[in-house]
Formats: C-alpha cells, sequence, structure tokens
C-alpha cells in the first residue's frame, strides 16, 4: 500500500534524522581520538539545531565542520567544512524527500563522489557527513 506523509513528518524525520547524526558524530569522536594517537577531537553542540566538530593533528588543526538545520534549503540538514556560525552557505545538504514507502535524505551531491542522490537512512546520511570530516586526516592534511 502507499503511503503519504505531511510537512509534519517530514519535520520529525529531519528532527530525528539530526539527533541521531550529532550522537554519530558524538560517538564517533570520542572513538577517533581513543584509537588514533597524535588524533584529538572535539565534539560540542551548540544548541538543538547545530554542532561542531573538530580534529587534531599532533596539536594542529586538521579538520572541522559544522552540521545544522535549516540553512538555504531550509528543509534540510547542512555541512560546512569549517567552524562557524554562518547558515547561508554549505557544502553539502541532506533534503527531506518521501516516496509512496518511507522518508529518506538526499544528497545533493555537491562532493564528488558522495552521495550520488541515493535515499540516505539515518546512518547512511551520518556515514556521508562523517566520511566528509574524516577525509582530510585520511589523507595526512
Amino acid at each position: 500500500m502507499a503511503k503519504t506523509f505531511n510537512d509534519k513528518d517530514k519535520d520529525e524525520f529531519r528532527t530525528e534524522g539530526f539527533e541521531y547524526l550529532s550522537r554519530f558524530f558524538e560517538n564517533s569522536i570520542a572513538e577517533l581520538s581513543k584509537r588514533n594517537s597524535g588524533i584529538e577531537a572535539t565534539f560540542r553542540k551548540i544548541d538543538a539545531n547545530r554542532f561542531v566538530a573538530k580534529a587534531y593533528r599532533n596539536g594542529r588543526s586538521a579538520t572541522s565542520c559544522t552540521v545544522f538545520m535549516g540553512g538555504m534549503m531550509g528543509n534540510g540538514i547542512s555541512y560546512i567544512a569549517r567552524e562557524t556560525t554562518e547558515s547561508n552557505s554549505h557544502n553539502e545538504i541532506l533534503t527531506v524527500e518521501a516516496d509512496d514507502q518511507a522518508l529518506y535524505f538526499q544528497s545533493f551531491g555537491m562532493t564528488m563522489g558522495r552521495g550520488d542522490r541515493q535515499k540516505l537512512s539515518y546512518e547512511g546520511a551520518a556515514e556521508l557527513y562523517w566520511s566528509m570530516f574524516i577525509e582530510p586526516l585520511q589523507q595526512g592534511k
């Protein structure tokens, strides 16, 4: 049977998705620091709609990001590859979409080779943003 989803359903999905992303980053940051010598990372939840993550290699800033609800597209979850209070730009955005069976996130695919406009679950969305965050660490930057 086909389902229909209203604006309230989409808003709740986005909010629950953001909370999932926040917990995913907080837990992953803790593990990143434990498992990697010379890497220290921090997570800071600014408010109910924004958090910041930052990682240092041997005390030098290596990567950071800000993830927040809203922004230029209004109904999405945005990612900016730096620490900022701005909400008028992004490196990537996940919007809430629906088909006749489920709600899902869809990446704009603004970061080459990622997302590919797939239907993403909370976990898939978190993994996409986490991969963007740790890429500079993996490349040794």
